[in-house]
């Protein structure tokens, strides 16, 4: 994995916690940056309301988001409002695939976090029309690329959520109060992401919305798969969320025992390192190789006709679970309510995922790991996961499939 400025940062940050305060300093750098871009007018002429959402998060969030964005054409109805997304460029191609927006902007919002030049471009690009609503449903539960970016548009209505549920907030109150005119709160505990992001969108009036998973519509699918796989999805977005290749190896060989099914490998080029690492170890299981061999859309289409799927806390597992695919993830217990676990308002008839974890004294932690010491590359309550473990509930879940 290329490991770029942006994520020995987010190293740094998890090593090093309080780090994640420093971050509030950009709020004084980019007061500097806006004296240099000059303030758009409102165009009274226009005939639609222009609304912004801002979506800086990964791709497995988006998948995520979408969930619940389908709410948002119910409060903002085409007739009356145009809806516009930026999100990180290489992404949008999800977003264009569903009918919620009717303009996705693509930008590199990663490098806008630690290159001036970059985040000095993006502010005078989202600083060339004033918005009527800009949208922020990531939240300020800490100082993000999307707070700043909100903070730069210039808009009548500025509106973002807030969990009050949480022990401590990374990003400044006398900030967040500064930048938004509305903040959506909340007040249930232990919220997972979808459920998060449903409140979001109740807290912009559809109070009675519910999640719906009706996953993504893939068109246009002409790669030829074998009739039944498995997936074992051994990257993730970071080193730290990665279980021991040589642990996957172990399970793949008793899946393959018990199923007889090939293995599928897919992901991206920066999947290649972990997947590369694997597949030596289980050389002898009839597998197959879409690495690095499909567009974002049918990497999707591929996790949705799997038998079933074993992942790390990473995007497969999302994409799987949305699209109601029986999944076991591997994860530790670092953001476990907010990321791992799957829970829905008044929904009860989805494919529940099986979760291996470990519940060590410091689960739900936030990132903000009191046993994490310096030579450690993955996360502590991830490590300390054995095979044994992971493979008693993969094995339920082949069985329970069987039935």
């Amino acid at each position: 994995m290329k490991k770029t400025i942006s994520y020995r940062l987010y190293v740094l940050c998890q090593k090093f916690p309080f780090l994640r305060y420093l971050k509030s300093l950009l709020y004084f750098t980019d007061y500097f940056l806006l004296l240099f871009i000059k303030k758009p007018k409102y165009d009274k002429n226009r005939k639609r309301k222009e609304v912004l959402v801002i979506y800086n998060y990964a791709f497995g969030d988006g998948i995520i988001f979408l969930c619940a964005a389908k709410g948002l054409r119910k409060i903002y109805p085409k007739n009356k409002y145009n809806i516009t997304l930026i999100c990180q460029k290489g992404l949008n191609i999800l977003y264009e695939n569903e009918n919620i927006f009717d303009k996705v902007i693509p930008y590199d919002l990663i490098g806008a976090t630690v290159n001036l030049k970059t985040r000095f471009s993006l502010f005078k690009f989202i600083r060339k029309k004033y918005y009527d609503i800009v949208l922020d449903p990531i939240g300020v539960g800490e100082c993000t690329t999307n707070v700043f970016m909100c903070r730069a548009i210039k808009a009548k209505d500025k509106i973002t959520i807030l969990d009050t549920t949480l022990n401590k907030y990374l990003c400044p109150k006398w900030m967040y109060e500064k930048i938004y005119t509305k903040i959506i709160k909340v007040t249930e505990p232990k919220l997972s992401l979808i459920e998060y992001y449903a409140e979001f969108v109740r807290g912009l009036g559809y109070n009675n919305f519910k999640i719906k998973l009706d996953g993504i519509n893939v068109k246009n699918f002409n790669i030829k798969l074998p009739k039944e796989y498995f997936i074992v999805f051994p990257s993730a977005g970071t080193l730290m969320k990665r279980w021991p290749v040589e642990k996957y190896a172990e399970i793949i060989k008793r899946v393959y025992k018990k199923t007889k099914l090939p293995l599928l490998f897919c992901g991206t080029n920066t999947d290649i390192d972990s997947i590369n690492d694997l597949k030596p170890l289980v050389s002898d299981i009839p597998q197959y190789d879409f690495v690095n061999k499909t567009s974002l859309l049918e990497f999707i289409e591929i996790i949705k006709r799997a038998k079933f799927v074993i992942a790390n806390d990473t995007s497969a597992y999302h994409i799987a679970v949305t699209n109601n695919v029986p999944v076991t993830i591997i994860a530790g217990g670092y953001t476990y309510d907010r990321y791992v676990k799957y829970e829905f308002k008044g929904i009860d008839k989805y494919k529940k995922p099986y979760i291996v974890t470990k519940n060590l004294d410091c689960f739900n932690c936030d990132n903000n790991c009191k046993k994490l010491k310096k030579e450690n590359k993955i996360w502590p309550c991830l490590e300390s996961i054995d095979v044994e473990e992971a493979w008693k509930v993969v094995n339920r879940m082949i069985d329970d499939i069987r039935r």
